[in-house]
Order: C-alpha cells, then structure tokens, then sequence
C-alpha cells in the first residue's frame, strides 16, 4: 500500500513538490503542479505513451460546429478525446487558422502565405503511426515543397499550427521570444524518437493563485521533460485543457474560447475487429481502408475517381489514372525539360527548367539531371580515356582514372581498367624462338653432324682430334673398324 502511495505521488522523476500525478487511462497520465511564492503557478500536464498501438493523436478536420470553430470542449467530445488541448492562432475570424490544419489525414488549411504573419510559422504534425514533430517552415510561395504536407516525404495525419520561434529544435533549446510578459500557455512536444506526448497548459492573469509564464519559462518547463520538439500553441484566454471528461484548467476569459482547430489524444479500450492493423492503411481491391490507434475510420472507393489502391508496407493511397505506368510513384519525361510525376498517388506536372536541368530517363527510370549526364540520371560514362562521369539521380560528377588504367564503358556503367595486351589473333600461345629445340636420335641436327665444332660445346678425345660428341662412333664400330686396317697391312 505504501507504494501506491508513493507512486500517485513521486510518479516521475520530475515530480516535485505541489505535484499531483493521476492515471486517467492505460498510457495517459495527468500532473496538477501548484507553487506558490510571489509568482504561483497552476499547471497541466498531460503525458502520453505513443508507443502503445490503441492510442492516436488526432487535430480537427474541417467539420465545423464539432471540430472547427468551436471550443475545446467540443471537439473533445466529438471525437471521444481522453485529452485535449486548443491549436492554432486564428487569422480575421475564429474559424480559419493560420498556419496548416489537417485532420485523419485530409490537409483543410495550407500553411500560411500571409506576409504580416512574418517570416516563418511553425506547427506540430503526426503521422498515423504516432511519430510527431515540431517544425516552422517559410510562407508557403517560399516554401513549395510544403504544398502536400500530407505525401511523402512528410505523410502527416494530423497537424495543427504553431508559433513561428520555436521553444526546442531537435534537442537545442531555441532563443527567440515573442513577449517578454506572463500570461497563460499552451504548449505541446515530444522526447526523441517520438516515445512520449506532452501537452500543457500553464493558468494565469489570476493575481494571488496563477501568474502565468514566460515565454523561456514555457521552454524551462518543456525542457523538465525531456522535449526533442517543443511548439508553443495560442496562449492568453485561448488556453484550455481537456482532461478525462472535463476542462481542467481555468480559462482566463472566465470560460472556453471558440478557436478554429484544436488537438487531442484518444485512448481505445481494444482495437476496432475492422482493423488489420492497430494503425496504418490497406487496399482491399480498390476500397482505401484506414485504422488509427485502433479506432477504424472508414473505407473510401478509389475507383469511383477512376483511380486504383496501392500499398507501401502499412500505408496506402488512391493512385491517379494519368500516374505514369500506373505507378504511384512513377515519374516520365515528357519532352527534353517537361516531366510528369506521382507521389504517394497525386499526379502533377513541372519542369527541370526551374532549376536548369533536363529530363531524363534510364533503366532505374526518369528524374530531371544535369545536361552533362549523357546515358541518364543515374549512370556513369566516360568523359576521355582517363576520366568517368557518373550521374546520381542527376548529380553530376567525374572520378579521375590512376595509373595505367583508362575508362571503359559498359551499358550504363563505366570504370577503370588496365588495357589488355595485343590481339595476335592466335588461339595457340606463342613460341620463344630464341630456345633452339633438342634435337632428336631419329633425326640428328644436320649443323651439329659436320666436322666444325659448335663454340662452347663440349669435347671428346679421339684419333687425334676434337670432335662435338654426336660425331663419335659407337665402341664396336671404332673397334672393327680398327681390325680390319691391321687385316689389311698383314694381309700386304
């Protein structure tokens, strides 16, 4: 009983005095932290396990009156929330943010293009699979690339804006400051490796009871946590905490505001039977199914727009009818510049122009290049007999050959090789000529028969000259030869 005791009260190792931990669900934990002192502070913290599979982050979709443009409460509700917490800033009226919002993976406001908003603006972005993140990105007509937040190589799921001077940045803690005063925050981040969700909310303009914060004391307070990505949400009398069924906090407008989005975590008992996967989505023919955290969010027909399913692992998308090869990730030139391409199954055209290269194609497909990459985007060639130049997914660059080595090309490729040794055309080695063959006793070397001695050949006495050995005669020969000269002279 003591350690229950214990484990309500010093339940993480940033528990300090004034706190209060309370498990409100399995991996959802809640912390009421008071101080006091000439600034007392009223703070909120929910603390989420992204790890398990029957949780889900979710922002609002576009669904006004239950989700957008209502107060947080609400959307709590809607969606069956165990915590939820106000988004983004509003532009002139409550029910279009600023920056971008998506919900379930439908993009309803792109990211900011306003000049007055300033430089950046920042949001907080999940995909389906509970990897969050903090980031702040340049106005959108800066920022192209940001268009489809919801396609690789982002595939967010849920986003919602978030002040352009981010608290923390991959670990480091950021310095910019939008106010030096304290009034009431929302803030939500995450640790590293997207294990663990941290949403606040800090009370104030309560003389006595809730000061509020500063902006660097919002970072302090993200930093207790061990905060990769840290975003500050809209503050003031926007800040609002849903915990468990009711609004935990104290809203310093005396009651909700109405905002234009908002984001929350839900908590399912047991997965969806529908769901093949806790979270993800699959093709069944050509219907897109889609699971998040366990909870089955419905089925859409591709085919009814003409197009077909397509899987990548746990992800599926609908594939545009004009993607090249029917591939939701093809790409094909259409001239020397012009391209047509798909990602993630969204058809688009453009040109290498834009960035002063050309369309190519090779056997690993088509990408835009460097006009020097003369076999394609992904080759390699040789430029001279001593120089390759190699093409990867249009970088151009050349490798210098060493040595006696040259460049030498096959197909698509090319490297450096020794040259071979001449062609004699022969199938048989060559002879070395300057070795004389033995001779053989069948056929005696006629030059070595004659009287004349081969210089450095050895010598054989006999009948009182030098003779080369293969000019003396057998032992029996030598001694019949001598019994028929002394038969002779007797015989005279």
């Amino acid at each position: 009983m003591l350690w229950l005791f214990l484990s309500s009260v010093l339940f993480s190792s940033q528990a300090q005095a004034g706190d209060t931990w309370t498990n409100v669900a399995p991996g959802v934990d809640w912390l009421y932290r008071t101080t006091g002192g000439s600034k007392p502070q009223r703070i909120h913290v929910a603390k989420v396990d992204l790890t398990r599979s029957t949780i889900s982050v979710q922002a609002s979709t576009d669904a006004v009156g239950s989700q957008r443009r209502v107060v947080t409460s609400t959307f709590a509700k809607s969606i069956g929330a165990t915590v939820a917490i106000n988004g983004d800033w509003g532009k002139s009226s409550t029910s279009t943010p600023i920056g971008m919002a998506m919900g379930n993976g439908f993009l309803w406001n792109p990211h900011f293009d306003d000049p007055s908003v300033g430089g950046e603006w920042g949001y907080f972005a999940c995909d389906i699979f509970n990897h969050c993140e903090a980031d702040t990105v340049p106005r959108l007509s800066a920022a192209t690339y940001f268009e489809r937040p919801e396609i690789q190589p982002y595939r967010y799921f849920n986003a919602v804006g978030a002040n352009g001077l981010q608290l923390i940045d991959d670990g480091v803690r950021q310095s910019g400051i939008y106010d030096t005063s304290r009034h009431p925050r929302s803030a939500i981040c995450v640790t590293k490796h997207s294990q663990t969700l941290y949403i606040m909310v800090v009370d104030g303009r309560r003389s006595g009871t809730a000061s509020g914060m500063t902006i660097d004391e919002v970072r302090d307070l993200a930093e207790e946590f061990d905060c990769w990505d840290a975003a500050m949400l809209d503050g003031g009398g926007s800040s609002t905490m849903w915990v468990d069924g009711k609004v935990r906090n104290v809203p310093s407008d005396g009651s909700e505001r109405v905002r234009p989005n908002h984001i929350g975590v839900v908590v399912k008992p047991v997965a969806d039977t529908e769901c093949h996967v806790s979270s993800g989505r699959w093709c069944d023919s050509n219907t897109l199914n889609t699971c998040s955290g366990g909870r089955y969010l419905g089925a859409g027909d591709c085919a009814y727009f003409g197009a077909s399913c397509e899987e990548d692992d746990d992800w599926a998308y609908c594939v545009h009818f004009q993607c090249p090869d029917g591939d939701g990730q093809g790409m094909a030139c259409i001239d020397d510049t012009r391209y047509e391409t798909c990602t993630d199954g969204v058809y688009s055209k453009a040109s290498c122009a834009t960035e002063s290269q050309v369309c190519g194609e090779d056997s690993k497909g088509s990408s835009c290049m460097d006009a020097r990459c003369e076999t394609g985007p992904n080759s390699a060639f040789c430029v001279s007999e001593k120089q390759i130049g190699t093409c990867s997914e249009g970088a151009y660059s050349t490798v210098m050959c060493t040595g006696d080595s040259e460049c030498s090309t096959s197909g698509e490729n090319a490297s450096c090789v020794l040259p071979e040794l001449e062609d004699t055309g022969d199938t048989e080695p060559p002879i070395d000529d300057t070795d004389e063959p033995e001779p053989s006793e069948e056929e005696p070397n006629e030059e070595e028969t004659e009287e004349t001695v081969r210089p450095g050949a050895p010598t054989t006495p006999g009948f009182g000259c030098q003779v080369s050995p293969a000019a003396v005669a057998p032992w029996w020969m030598t001694l019949f030869g001598g019994l028929t000269l002394w038969w002779r002279r007797r015989s005279a």
